[in-house]
């Protein structure tokens, strides 16, 4: 019973991770920090056989839903996180946003992004969009009040 709910409980989280990964407007880079964490997993619970296959639906949730997880950005309604713990906040939570473009030095373009929330808890995302596409789209979706601060790399 108790392997049922969990199973419903992440198809369920696989759900809302669809539903707010629909709602990106600008696609942050993917963080591969989940597709690590699943091979520790996968390789730690894959070595002895399985053949329950409420188990195996169970891992193969568990992973759809990690690979899921390296995906984030700007949404229409919200900021989707990206990372083992990915999650979706409210822009009002927002307090202010710290941009740092950066040049690599294969010459691509990458723009670092910082998000403060409330309580001085950060966010970073990384993204391929131009800075002033970026600037533009939240400026858009942010309370006025939330400064976007750009910095330069010395």
């Amino acid at each position: 019973m108790l392997m049922y709910l969990l199973i419903a409980g992440l198809f369920v989280s696989l759900g809302f991770g669809i539903y707010w990964q629909s709602q990106i407007i600008i696609r942050a880079r993917y963080k591969f920090t989940p597709i690590i964490f699943s091979v520790l997993i996968g390789t730690w619970v894959l070595t002895a056989p399985v053949s329950d296959w409420s188990f195996i639906i169970m891992l193969a949730a568990f992973f759809t839903l990690n690979i899921m997880d390296g995906v984030g950005g700007i949404g229409e309604k919200r900021l989707v996180t990206n990372g083992l713990f990915s999650r979706v906040v409210d822009y009002a939570n927002i307090t202010g946003i710290k941009m740092l473009p950066v040049t690599l030095p294969n010459g691509k373009n990458r723009v670092v992004a910082v998000f403060v929330l409330n309580g001085r808890q950060q966010i970073q995302m990384n993204f391929n969009q131009k800075l002033e596409i970026l600037v533009e789209t939240l400026k858009k979706l942010l309370p006025e009040s939330v400064e976007i601060d750009v910095e330069k790399l010395v």
